[in-house]
């Protein structure tokens, strides 16, 4: 059970990538993508803790798993983007942008 408990975590920041990608624009600073990157990781590690019980324990007990169920989930939504959606991305975006430039010519 120990080990769901962690697995879940970082199973759930692997879908994050792509809500994230829908809602940054190129345009922004760095430090503002890293904000709407980090908030969805932050809420679904705090709902993390409280569906498996661990908010009950006490304050102490509570904070430190809410910052192990974000660090899981943010590292599983990093991981997820950097191996798997930002290659089907960039190949999708560059074959828009193709399609785009050619109408264009025409």
């Amino acid at each position: 059970m120990d080990l769901l408990r962690e697995t879940a975590p970082f199973l759930v920041g692997m879908i994050v990538p792509p809500l994230a990608m829908l809602a940054i624009r190129t345009t922004w600073s760095g430090q503002l993508k890293f904000l709407i990157a980090f908030l969805p990781a932050l809420i679904l590690g705090f709902c993390t803790s409280a569906l498996a019980g661990e908010l009950a324990g006490g304050m102490p007990d509570g904070l430190i798993a809410v910052i192990i169920d974000t660090s899981l989930v943010f590292t599983g939504s990093q991981l997820a983007y950097r191996i798997f959606w930002k290659p089907i991305l960039e190949a999708r975006f560059q074959s828009v942008s193709t399609t785009r430039m050619q109408r264009a010519r025409e």
